[in-house]
């Protein structure tokens, strides 16, 4: 007899007991696992000012670092930049008459060069928000020292704020950025 008589209930609760206990641990396993694994960057909530001065802060310590933002930083980047200028940029650098070299200009800083006091201090502030576009003042450097006033056109591209342009605040015309653009 395979089965021994009074005892088949307490094999059948033993083992469904056992197979009750590893499926807890297991469930609390995978919701351990899920608390420690790192949080992915899902689509970007934040205002344009805060888009705008975490990239000229991201930016700016990647020149530091003495690396060209564009190819060293692709990836990083593409999550700042409107797809339309990272193509204009790419594009300028590989019809540059010296072979692809960086062009005497900064685009983003609008200036040959940069100093390092712009990164101790980066603001950003919203001038205009209207729609999918807004316009952004970031201010590099204080009242102090070197200072450098910028004016970006920003729009949002697949829920995440990017810049589209950016020129010298000094340079702007009365129209804002975004009329300019178009938009």
């Amino acid at each position: 007899m395979l089965i021994l008589k009074g005892k088949f209930l307490k094999y059948k609760f033993a083992s469904m007991l056992g197979a009750l206990l590893m499926l807890a641990a297991l469930a609390w396993m995978d919701v351990a696992q899920v608390q420690a694994a790192p949080r992915q960057a899902g689509p970007r909530q934040a205002s344009p000012d805060a888009v705008a001065a975490e990239f000229y802060g991201w930016y700016l310590d990647t020149l530091g670092a003495d690396q060209d933002p564009l190819s060293d930083r692709h990836a990083t980047f593409n999550n700042y930049v409107a797809r339309e200028l990272t193509a204009r940029l790419s594009e300028r650098l590989s019809l540059s008459p010296s072979g692809g070299s960086a062009p005497s200009t900064d685009y983003f800083l609008q200036s040959p060069g940069y100093q390092s006091a712009w990164r101790q201090h980066v603001a950003a502030t919203v001038v205009r928000q209207r729609g999918d576009g807004a316009d952004v003042i970031v201010t590099l450097g204080s009242e102090d020292g070197a200072k450098r006033v910028l004016a970006l056109a920003m729009v949002r591209e697949a829920g995440s704020w990017k810049i589209r342009q950016v020129v010298l605040a000094e340079a702007r015309s009365s129209k804002s950025s975004l009329e300019q653009a178009g938009l």
